[in-house]
């Protein structure tokens, strides 16, 4: 995610293609293993995305989720990946988005469903919820739930999944 960083300030002002971000991110990074990916910017008028995988964002306003971006799996536990070996799924195989947001929107970017950070706690005390119902093994959560639709027995969430960042809308 460094390498985005790098890749979206040499992007024109006022002018990202997040899908290039990504390109140029992928191909700085020379980490071993696999990744899913999330680039969300704040644009003029909204939000402008790319999602690759299951990892995602979430954009809630008055308390209600406006919009939720969907998964990207081949199967149950097997979302789509980028790989360093280029083993992986194509970078241009990521969903865009372009969504309207507005002051007092809350943008929760999430890996695996559970940007600018307000520092009040609210990522920390998300990822911490998501890590006690996460080890709830009586409760029906999204990875357990695929799971038995998958035929395997299994309880709770992958714990190693939890990723949180929550940023404000401002005007």
């Amino acid at each position: 995610m460094s390498h985005s960083l790098s890749a979206i300030q040499d992007e024109p002002k006022g002018s990202v293609d997040l899908i290039r971000v990504l390109e140029k991110a992928y191909v700085r990074t020379k980490a071993k293993g696999s990744s899913t990916a999330c680039i969300v910017a704040l644009i003029e008028g909204g939000l402008y995305a790319v999602n690759l995988g299951d990892s995602g964002f979430m954009l809630v306003r008055n308390g209600c989720a406006v919009f939720k971006s969907p998964s990207q799996q081949h199967g149950f536990n097997f979302p789509n990946q980028l790989d360093c070996n280029n083993a992986g799924d194509s970078r241009s195989s990521a969903m865009v988005f372009k969504i309207t947001a507005l002051p007092g929107d809350v943008l929760i970017v999430a890996d695996s469903r559970t940007g600018t950070t307000k520092s009040n706690g609210s990522a920390q005390r998300i990822a911490e919820l998501a890590q006690l119902r996460a080890m709830d093994h009586t409760k029906s959560l999204p990875f357990s739930d695929g799971a038995r639709e998958a035929g395997f027995d299994y309880h709770g969430e992958k714990l190693d999944d939890i990723t949180v960042v929550v940023s404000y809308i401002t005007e």
